[in-house]
């Protein structure tokens, strides 16, 4: 597993947290984010503080807050 910080202010939201990794990390644009775009493609989402989202939803992050960002799974 491997990790980064990103350092975002109080009340950015999953789109403040894509634009910071598409800048911190170029290599996960394309494979991860959507090129061009500050969102993640359509099998990735995150997990924060132990509820998941896709990357859609309005939340506000804060300090400390515990993010994880995965690959759904998929079958049936």
């Amino acid at each position: 597993m491997r990790s980064t910080d990103i350092h975002l202010k109080d009340g950015a939201t999953p789109t403040d947290l894509v634009a910071a990794l598409r800048e911190k990390v170029p290599a996960l644009e394309g494979p991860i984010i959507a090129p061009g775009e500050d969102r993640l493609n359509e099998v990735y989402g995150f997990y924060i503080n132990g509820q998941f989202y896709t990357g859609d939803e309005e939340v506000h992050l804060k300090t400390g807050d515990r993010i994880v960002l995965l690959a759904l799974a998929m079958g049936g």
